[in-house]
């Protein structure tokens, strides 16, 4: 069942189909033809019809090629009739246009000029497309007879015909008008043609241009001009036309002649001319100009005959080869080298009679063999070593090349060449075994290279491997160039001392021998360190003739040197430096520099191990600066490596599987290779080294280590700093400390003496107030005079009067003070321990204290609230007056944290809270 979707496309077809008939016709908005509108007028006088028309369907619209009764313009293919008599192929016929569902509600019905009646007849070409209608028209009802109908279709058939016969002399004109412009194209060939006669009919522009005449010139002259007096007196042109006329064909391969009287060699052939009806009107002769190519097959024929002269004394092995590789040709010295009596190889196969082994003995199947493969693909072979047999079995080494022979464009055999290279491959052999000797001494000495400078000329004469070294083809190297070539990626620094020594030697004031150390620039940009060492040679009367000598590569000593020098440059500049910044910036530039990288940074690693923060880095000077804070998963996958505390070296951030995959964020630093080194401290990676380059570079071990180096002796400086920072720091605090411990005896000792009632009694005090004192002094120190843990200070305190396990029951968090509070909390606790013993929970066995301390939300602000509370012990009396436990208690913690501290003697036991905010706990004051 046909969907809407395949209504549409066939639409489409069937309209592309009309668009191509019509173009082949070249009828739409033409002029009137008189034919066809009478076939009109004939259709509406027979039909007795207001309106006839011959109506063309185009795929966008319909076109009147003749009408008769239609006023204005035609109609939309919308509102075409037409197209749906072209669709359907038949004679349509709609009696009543207001009662027909297809055309009741067309716009020329239902408006002017109100068309009731429609018949048409569509006209269809040869190859079944119809392209329109021929179609009467009424604007009353009518019925179409029989009769009618008839002359319809009859005067439908006489409209199609019209259009074929206009369409047949349109193809005509054009077959015409192509093979006149195919024939005056035809420069290269001559065509004319003839009557029976043999006069010409006519001539060509090819024609013209190989002969000489013009058309006009030929037109009505007997044709016979063009041939040879010689062929005229035997009458070929008269036998040519016979041999025409009665075999259909005369082949023509002579000299003909010029209007100028010159000959030329022509091909072609002479046919019969025929006219519509069959009957020969005449003759038409071809042919092409082929002297030069006679003339070529001259020369190669005499050339043949040379080259046969050639082969016979030629020293190499010539074969011609079928395709089957079969020997249809062999020179004397194939026959020679292969062992074979003359003519004895001709129609053998090459290969099964020389080639059937490899050099080991292994048969050789054909189908491996490299040569018959260049032979049956018809492909040249140039200089394929190998191994040929001569007949008697011996092995010869040889160089094979063939060349395919191609006829009439195919491929007929080749042309094989074989050089007996058996004596050369010994005596290359011997060179080589010699070549290995003088490397392998030259390897020993450290030597890249020989030279040898001709004075005279200007020539140095050197090596492969001389060559290489100085950037200078070898090729040029080896047959001569001069000392320019040489010295033009000379260092520039280095040219004015070579140039020196080179004076020095030709002047001969101080001997003949030559040294001198220099770099030479190499294709990467880097440079190689060369010593050159020499001997100048003189004729009999002094006059410099040569400088032979060689040249060393010291460049890794050269380079060690320079990173020794580095490094002691380094230690000296560090042991002045006191600022961090500084010493990283120190050590980058120099390891830059040294090692000629673009950029160098030291950078510091934040605690979560994720970022690096470079205060300032090294650059060349072309080289932006990158200071700043960078995510190390930015720029890869290697930071586990660097947490392990592994040196991470990367020869191409574009190759590496760690880092291929952000080759933006690399292209936008301009870093090509990278080695970074990490700083461990404890088992944990404090800072990174990084050393970053702008191209592929082979990162070797001793590169590594001078980075290594250089990152030790700045870690070696930054503790150095670090520890006189701290050993700085640790003095200011003893003294401060000892100034406060002082004070701090001189004051319990004034209250003690003050309030005591005897001597006794006040060392006994005294002396219980300072072994408290000491105490939370020993916890302070041990915490290295800064702050220390809540917990160890409480206990500390009141280690003395524990003298059984529970006496202190201890609750809160693990929380860190100042050391000036933790001394002011020691002390408290201490003289509240001493009246708890005497009065209160400890001077009975069951009676025990609870200290409780936890950190609290107050206005906004953390506080910190500590409680001491007695329980267990005699029923407890307030004191009438206060001693100086009691101030010390009040005044002295509570001064020191600015917060409130209460004392309280209920009958169960004393307690004592303290409320202050929990910076003024932790400040180290």
């Amino acid at each position: 069942m046909m969907t809407s979707t395949d209504d549409a496309a066939a639409s489409r077809r069937e309209a592309e189909a009309r668009r191509a008939a019509l173009a082949q016709y070249d009828i739409l908005d033409t002029s009137a033809e008189v034919v066809l509108d009478d076939l009109v007028k004939v259709a509406a006088l027979v039909l007795d019809m207001p309106v006839s028309l011959v109506v063309l369907v185009d795929a966008e619209r319909q076109w009147f090629k003749a009408s008769l009764g239609f006023e204005g313009p035609e109609p939309p293919l919308s509102a075409a009739i037409c197209a749906l008599t072209v669709r359907q192929r038949e004679l349509l016929v709609v009696p009543d246009t207001t009662r027909d569902p297809r055309t009741r509600e067309n716009p020329l019905v239902v408006g002017a000029p109100f068309l009731r009646f429609y018949a048409g007849m569509p006209l269809v070409t040869a190859e079944g497309v119809g392209i329109g209608t021929l179609c009467v028209l009424d604007t009353q009802p009518r019925v179409l007879t029989e009769d009618q109908a008839f002359v319809l279709t009859t005067l439908s058939r006489q409209v199609m015909a019209q259009l074929d016969l206009r369409r047949a002399l349109k193809e005509r004109r054009t077959r015409e008008r192509r093979n006149a412009a195919i024939l005056d194209s035809a420069i290269d060939y001559g065509i004319l043609t003839t009557d029976l006669a043999g006069r010409v009919t006519s001539w060509n522009t090819g024609a013209q241009r190989i002969f000489g005449w013009s058309e006009a010139e030929m037109l009505g002259n007997v044709a016979d001009r063009i041939f040879t007096p010689e062929d005229r007196a035997v009458d070929t042109p008269a036998r040519e036309m016979e041999t025409a006329r009665t075999m259909g064909r005369a082949n023509d391969e002579r000299w003909h002649l010029r209007q100028d009287g010159s000959r030329f060699w022509a091909t072609g052939e002479m046919m019969p001319l025929k006219g519509e009806t069959g009957a020969q009107e005449g003759y038409v002769k071809i042919l092409c100009d082929r002297t030069a190519q006679r003339r070529a097959d001259e020369a190669m024929q005499k050339q043949t005959a040379l080259l046969q002269t050639v082969t016979d004394h030629l020293g190499e092995a010539v074969f011609r080869l079928s395709m089957d590789d079969t020997i249809t040709f062999a020179n004397p010295a194939a026959e020679a080298m292969l062992g074979w009596s003359e003519g004895g190889l001709i129609g053998r196969n090459l290969h099964d009679t020389a080639h059937h082994h490899h050099a080991d003995g292994r048969p050789f199947p054909r189908e491996d063999c490299a040569v018959v493969k260049a032979l049956e693909a018809g492909v040249a072979l140039r200089h394929r070593e190998t191994v040929f047999f001569r007949r008697d079995g011996t092995p010869i080494d040889v160089i094979t090349s063939n060349a395919p022979i191609i006829e009439d464009g195919v491929v007929s055999g080749a042309v094989v060449t074989v050089i007996d290279i058996t004596e050369r491959k010994a005596v290359g052999a011997r060179l080589r075994r010699s070549e290995e000797r003088l490397a392998l001494a030259l390897n020993a000495a450290g030597m890249i290279g020989t030279w040898d400078w001709d004075l005279a000329t200007d020539t140095v004469y050197a090596d492969a491997n001389f060559a290489r070294i100085y950037a200078v083809d070898a090729e040029r190297a080896a047959s001569g160039a001069p000392l320019r070539d040489y010295v033009r990626n000379f260092h520039p620094d280095d040219l004015p001392v070579f140039q020196a020594e080179l004076d020095r030697v030709l002047a001969g004031a101080e001997g003949d021998d030559f040294a001198c150390e220099y770099r030479v620039l190499q294709a990467d940009g880097s440079h190689r360190w060369l010593l050159a060492r020499g001997r100048l040679v003189r004729d009999a009367d002094g006059t410099p003739l040569r400088l032979p000598g060689a040249s060393i590569d010291i460049t890794d000593r050269k380079r060690a040197e320079e990173r020794q020098t580095a490094l002691v440059e380094l230690g000296d500049r560090l042991r002045d430096l006191q600022d961090p910044v500084a010493i990283a910036f120190t050590a980058a530039e120099i390891a830059g520099r040294t090692l000629g990288v673009t950029r160098v940074a030291y950078g510091a690693v934040d605690s979560s191990e994720e970022y690096l923060d470079i205060a300032r880095d090294w650059s060349r000077p072309d080289v932006v600066g990158r200071e700043g804070r960078y995510r190390f998963a930015d720029y890869g996958t290697y930071l586990p490596e660097l947490r392990d505390g592994r040196d991470v070296v990367i020869r191409d951030v574009a190759d590496d599987p760690r880092t291929k995959g952000h080759p933006e964020v690399f292209r936008d630093l301009g870093v090509r290779s990278m080695i970074n080194i990490p700083l461990m401290e404890r088992g944990r990676m404090v800072a990174v080294f990084c050393l970053q380059d702008d191209r592929v570079r082979a990162w070797t071990p001793d590169l590594v280590d001078f980075a290594r180096n250089v990152v030790d002796r700045t870690r070696v400086a930054l503790a150095r700093l670090r520890a006189e920072e701290e050993q700085e720091l640790l003095n200011r605090e003893l003294s401060h400390r000892m100034k406060n411990l002082l004070a701090m005896v001189q004051s319990i000792a004034t209250q003690t003496m003050r309030s005591a009632t005897d001597v006794e009694t006040a060392k006994e005090v005294l002396a219980g107030r300072l072994i408290a004192l000491g105490q939370a002094h020993d916890l302070l120190m041990g915490g290295a005079i800064g702050s220390t843990l809540m917990e160890p200070v409480v206990r500390g305190a009141l280690k003395l009067h524990e003298d059984r396990p529970g006496r202190f029951r201890l609750e809160g968090p693990e929380l860190e003070i100042g050391a000036k509070p933790a001394l002011s909390l020691a002390l408290m606790l201490h003289e509240l321990a001493t009246n708890a013993a005497k009065y209160g929970a400890l001077s009975c066995e069951t009676g025990h204290v609870a200290i409780r301390w936890s950190v609290e939300e107050r206005e906004e602000t953390p506080h910190l609230t500590f409680s001491w509370t007695e329980f267990g012990g005699p029923v407890v009396t307030p004191p009438t007056r206060k001693g100086f436990g009691s101030r010390f208690i009040e005044r002295g913690l509570a001064g020191q944290v600015g917060g409130t501290i209460t004392l309280a003697y209920p009958p169960a036991g004393a307690t004592c809270g303290i409320v202050a905010p929990l910076t003024a706990f932790q400040a180290d004051g």
